[in-house]
């Protein structure tokens, strides 16, 4: 073992048994930055998951928990820490070990205190699902029950909607399935395509598909896992744009949030071809992005698709986005009003975080990022110039 691993194992024990000094905490937030110490940051944590699996963590409010580990390093020239919130890869794994009873940590004092009752929980898995006939079922994440759909069947099964496989000869009507602001839901359609929609999103499908195609449309973010059906090709329609996705694979993402400043479909696995005026043909890691107002659609390579599936993982990834962007994902997701007073704070964010936080504890977040801001009633989140 290297000198400075020995170093950094004895920081880490005694950050974990809650003996170490303030001196020695600043050396060792230095190291954790450093990314040669990731993998070995890792090993300690996958070591101490499997001997210590006491309770004393759990009550830990992420957000806290990640600023005091993650604090910004003041520069060589002033005391005042960057305007960047610090991230380092391994910092996903000490969040999602919130139950091993490894962390110790004091509550800063003088930290912004949110008012309890203003306090919205994240979203959770329910949706409406709108009939050909146009009559409206409300679906949540406890139900069990079978859903009859004229000639069709569905059976909800929690947060999950799954329908019957359909047969030749069937009448095929169309369904709307919806999730609100603050929502998510799964549907495994009728040829065995399972489809995850995102919060403020929606999917049109028929009960059958019994063309010579399976067409469907969709709005807002949707994970796809198409079922081979080598005969009847697998096709999605971008709702309100003359844009299609043709599945020539399995595995893809699409987010298309009219509030985004562009279409971006993922491919994980197979191969999609995404067409506007001009279609290109996606590999794995690929991502097809047209911006608003644009015709050709541009490929990027190399894509961290895990970023991208963050949502479908239960996570925030916010490597990277400017406060806009984590805005709008925040407003989605906990179904808040996000207003600026005068300008926008210029401020790149990072790393990941779990989303069954509930927003006061996330926006914790925001106040170690030096954003200014105060939530209001009824859900509205006021951004304030410093």
């Amino acid at each position: 073992m290297q000198p400075a691993d020995k170093e950094f194992d004895e920081l880490f024990r005694k950050y974990t048994d809650d003996t170490i000094t303030p001196e020695e905490f600043r050396q060792w937030r230095v190291m954790l930055l450093d990314e040669r110490n990731t993998a070995r940051l890792e090993s300690l944590l996958a070591a101490l998951a499997d001997t210590d699996h006491s309770a004393f963590g759990q009550e830990a409010p992420l957000p806290e928990m990640y600023a005091h580990i993650i604090q910004a390093i003041p520069s060589k020239a002033t005391d005042k820490p960057p305007r960047r919130l610090i991230w380092w890869a391994a910092a996903a794994s000490l969040l999602l070990l919130i139950g091993t009873g490894i962390f110790r940590w004091q509550q800063q004092a003088g930290k912004q205190q949110l008012a309890a009752k203003y306090d919205v929980a994240p979203g959770s898995s329910k949706a409406v699902l709108k009939l050909a006939d146009g009559s409206v079922i409300t679906l949540d994440s406890v139900a069990k029950r079978q859903i009859q759909l004229g000639n069709a069947t569905a059976q909800q099964v929690n947060g999950q909607l799954n329908y019957a496989p359909s047969s030749n000869g069937e009448a095929a009507g169309i369904n709307v399935l919806t999730t609100p602001r603050g929502g998510q839901f799964q549907v495994v359609l009728p040829d065995g395509t399972k489809v995850w929609l995102n919060a403020a999103s929606s999917l049109s499908y028929p009960t059958a598909f019994t063309g010579r195609e399976r067409l469907v449309e969709v709005s807002g973010e949707a994970y796809f896992e198409v079922a081979k059906d080598a005969h009847k090709p697998f096709r999605v329609k971008i709702s309100k744009q003359e844009s299609y996705i043709d599945v020539l694979g399995t595995h893809f993402n699409i987010n298309a949030y009219p509030d985004e400043a562009a279409i971006r479909s993922t491919l994980l696995e197979g191969r999609i071809r995404f067409s506007a005026a001009q279609a290109v043909v996606l590999q794995p890691g690929q991502q097809a992005v047209l911006a608003a107002g644009t015709h050709t659609p541009e490929v990027v390579n190399g894509v961290d698709t895990s970023a991208v599936m963050a949502w479908r993982s239960g996570l925030f990834n916010f490597e990277g986005q400017h406060l806009r962007e984590v805005m709008r994902q925040l407003a989605r997701w906990y179904n808040i009003e996000v207003v600026y007073d005068q300008e926008v704070p210029d401020v790149v964010f990072g790393g990941k975080i779990v989303r069954n936080v509930s927003l006061t504890q996330l926006l914790k977040i925001l106040t170690d990022a030096g954003i200014h801001f105060r939530l209001e009633p009824g859900g509205k989140l006021i951004i304030q110039p410093k």
